[in-house]
């Protein structure tokens, strides 16, 4: 079984943008993190019809810490911007 994991790092800046990982691949930079978690929603969706693949996806929060996200999130379910 193919493993993907988007990946959501934090952005301590206001005015930075955050960006989503797939593996180590850059997929997207987005202006809030909201918008970044429900691309990553969308393309967790497309990437579970495909036989034999895997996802989930992983946001760090503000200590440095990576937790897996419910894929049943909202975007706005998913924290502070």
């Amino acid at each position: 079984m193919q493993r993907t994991i988007l990946y959501v790092p934090f952005n301590a800046s206001s005015r930075g943008q955050w960006t989503l990982r797939r593996n180590a691949d850059v997929v997207g930079q987005f202006s809030t993190r909201d918008e970044a978690i429900r691309h990553a929603l969308t393309l967790t969706a497309a990437i579970r019809h495909q036989p034999g693949h895997s996802v989930e996806i992983k946001v760090e929060d503000e200590s440095g810490i990576w937790r897996v996200a419910d894929a049943d999130l909202a975007g706005a379910d998913a924290g502070a911007t």
